[in-house]
């Protein structure tokens, strides 16, 4: 059997593509003769890291059922090691070709050397700073508190930093990083590599500090050159439970090492400094029980979270709106839950608030009222860019205890102010409407300008119709229609029939939607209903007084008012033929609306007003543009009421729109988003 030279340990949590990426780096890394072993372990990952994992079957794979923490998970690939050296690796590091090998080689050219560490690059090529001294009291000071900034601590903590040094010689380090730290076994304790009692941070700073007390040296060669993201796992953890775990390393490193009276020094320090931030409103706050809990050096091993991404969707549409009417938002909200954990934010109330709400409404789909402490944010765009700060401040919080990868939705212009506040990794503006055509006319400039600013930041534009985009700003992307959609289960032609509306004289035209003047086009629809007193129109609703007023005193048109989004499909069952009357156009004629896919879905014949976005509809939408012609097509449409298969083709049309397709669309474009972004 060949013998092993290096035997390399590698412990996942949750980092799938990066630790498939680790792996494939690492033939390259080695010469020809070089032996090396690969041994696994996976803390209960929940992201399909062991399917991938799974399929190499030249590793040894460690399966753990729950997060162990790290350095009970290294122990446990030590445990399996049969190298003469040991690779401590993570998962976000990838090899320069010929990395691993000139490690190797450092280590036999200088038997003195107890380990050596490669010199480290981001991702644009820059070389990141991984070497430190070992900590003493006073860098401990400077480390765990804000006292680093103060004169009489600030050359101690770049001296901890080993800030100014070259490190493009070849050198000893007292403290290199463990995220790839080449060791030789014989130096090892014999049963682990780290003391179990750092779960997370701080171990490697103690097995430093454990080889200088016996004599041994750490260096560093620039001749082995890896790539490092920084952060794969403990990124997930967020920013405030990734804070409490590495003072709660350092309590405990300090507990080890220095007198008692020093660690109560520096655990006093550390509480008036957490408070003082907490007063002043610094980000990155931990809660009490956290940071009391890290104090004391009681906070235990790295938690099982769901690690999926978040999507904070600003909207401006509130959650409660939609048992008025399922909207483009709530809808798109509820697809993407699927797969992710969203979180929709209300936009600002009329009346103040001055605390976060929020609260699950679904798996996956959380719903927050964020606070509005001025008023006339819509109005007036310093109270709007003040309320939104604070309200981005406080969704960070909340957020920080429930880690994961972000990303920002926008689908309102004046929620602008938060993008690149909630540290996501990707902004998506999502639009829907034209915000400042539904402002006063005086206004209007503030949310064209919000506007602008949000297709300049977004990495990905979105628009519900193909009309939309003519009327945005350049974007650094052509923007991307995803129509709009519907729930064909809630439309199903079969279910109950509203009896006041079927009871009424046929043949019967239904309209489902707002009836006011910026959309509704009430002057068609009452000259329509004069010259055919013989069709019943019944329109359901929320309408203006300026929307009823051109039907005043038609007795064939009857207004039903607001109905519940539950009860239109009732409504709509009793119609002959459904409705679009939309004003062309103005300021509105982009809309592609998303009851057209709702009467489909319904099986109905539909007859619109052309909108532009209507055209590639055409097949199974009549359009016309005057109230003649208005006529000829419902008389068209009752006529094609009667085929059982126009209704079925209807319907499958319907089913291709479904929300449940955009959503397939949507994770489509966020997955090339992703992989734009890295």
């Amino acid at each position: 059997m060949t013998s092993v030279d290096v035997s390399v340990l590698l412990v996942n949590w949750n980092t799938c593509a990066e630790t498939r990426r680790c792996l494939a780096s690492l033939p390259d890394a080695v010469t020809e003769g070089l032996h090396y072993e690969v041994i696994v372990v996976d803390n209960g990952s929940t992201d399909g890291s062991l399917d991938m994992l799974a399929a190499y079957r030249d590793i040894v794979l460690i399966r753990n059922s729950d997060n162990v923490g790290f350095a009970a998970a290294v122990n446990q690939a030590y445990a399996h090691a049969n190298g003469e050296l040991i690779l401590l690796l993570n998962s976000d590091v990838r090899f320069r070709p010929g990395a691993l090998a000139a490690l190797v080689r450092f280590l036999r050219d200088r038997p003195e050397a107890a380990g050596v560490a490669p010199l480290y690059l981001d991702s644009h090529g820059a070389v990141q700073q991984h070497y430190m001294r070992l900590p003493t009291f006073r860098s401990a000071l400077a480390l765990g508190t804000a006292l680093r900034f103060l004169p009489g601590f600030r050359h101690v903590w770049r001296a901890h930093v080993m800030e100014g040094v070259d490190f493009s010689k070849t050198q000893p380090v007292p403290q290199p990083s463990a995220s790839c730290l080449l060791l030789r076994r014989g130096v090892l304790d014999p049963e682990r590599v780290f003391d179990e009692r750092f779960p997370l941070y701080f171990n490697d700073v103690l097995l430093a500090r454990t080889l200088a007390d016996a004599g041994h040296q750490l260096w560093m060669t620039p001749q082995a050159v890896v790539t490092h993201t920084l952060g794969a796992s403990t990124g997930l953890l967020g920013e405030s439970k990734r804070t409490a775990h590495r003072l709660d390393g350092l309590i405990r490193y300090v507990r080890l090492t220095q007198p008692r009276r020093r660690l109560r020094i520096l655990q006093a320090l550390v509480l008036l400094d957490r408070l003082a931030r907490r007063m002043f409103g610094v980000r990155g706050q931990l809660r009490l029980p956290d940071l009391w809990a890290a104090i004391r050096g009681g906070l235990g091993s790295l938690p099982d979270i769901d690690r999926r991404e978040w999507v904070v969707i600003l909207s401006g549409v509130g959650w409660e709106r939609w048992s008025a009417g399922e909207h483009r938002q709530h809808a798109l909200a509820k697809t993407l839950s699927a797969g992710r954990r969203v979180l929709f934010v209300d936009p600002p109330a009329r009346r103040r608030c001055w605390r976060l709400s929020v609260r699950q409404v679904q798996p996956g789909l959380w719903h927050a009222i964020a606070p509005n402490l001025l008023p006339c944010g819509r109005l007036l765009p310093a109270a709007n860019w003040i309320n939104r700060r604070i309200a981005a401040a406080r969704l960070n919080q909340w957020l920080d205890r429930h880690p994961g990868a972000r990303l920002l939705w926008l689908d309102e212009d004046l929620s602008t102010p938060v993008a690149g506040r909630l540290g996501e990794r990707a902004l998506v503006y999502d639009v829907s409407d034209l915000d400042w055509t539904f402002a006063r006319p005086w206004n209007r400039w503030h949310h064209r300008r919000e506007m602008h600013k949000a297709v300049n930041a977004a990495d990905l534009v979105l628009t519900s119709s193909s009309v939309l985009p003519r009327w945005l700003p350049p974007s650094q992307y052509p923007p991307v229609t995803v129509p709009n959609g519907c729930d064909p289960a809630r439309f199903c032609p079969e279910g109950r029939v509203t009896e006041s509306v079927s009871k009424l004289s046929g043949p019967r035209l239904g309209y489902a939607g707002a009836i006011d003047t910026r959309c509704f086009d009430g002057e068609l629809i009452a000259e329509v209903a004069r010259r055919r007193p013989d069709w019943t129109f019944v329109l359901t609703g929320p309408s203006t007084r300026a929307g009823r007023a051109p039907l005043a005193n038609l007795g064939n048109v009857h207004l039903l008012g607001s109905k519940h989004f539950d009860d239109v499909p009732a409504v709509l069952r009793a119609c002959d033929v459904c409705l679009i009357p939309y004003r062309l156009g103005g300021l509105v004629d982009y809309v592609h609306p998303k009851k057209l896919y709702e009467y489909l879905a319904l099986g109905k014949p539909v007859v619109a007003t052309a909108l532009p976005a209507l055209a590639e509809q055409e097949d199974v939408v009549h359009l016309a543009d005057t109230p003649e012609r208005f006529i000829v097509a419902i008389d068209k449409a009752l006529t094609s009421s009667r085929s059982a298969d126009a209704a079925s083709q209807r319907r499958a049309v319907a089913m291709s729109h479904s929300w449940s397709v955009r959503g397939e669309q949507l994770r489509v474009l966020l997955g090339e988003l992703e992989g734009r972004r890295r």
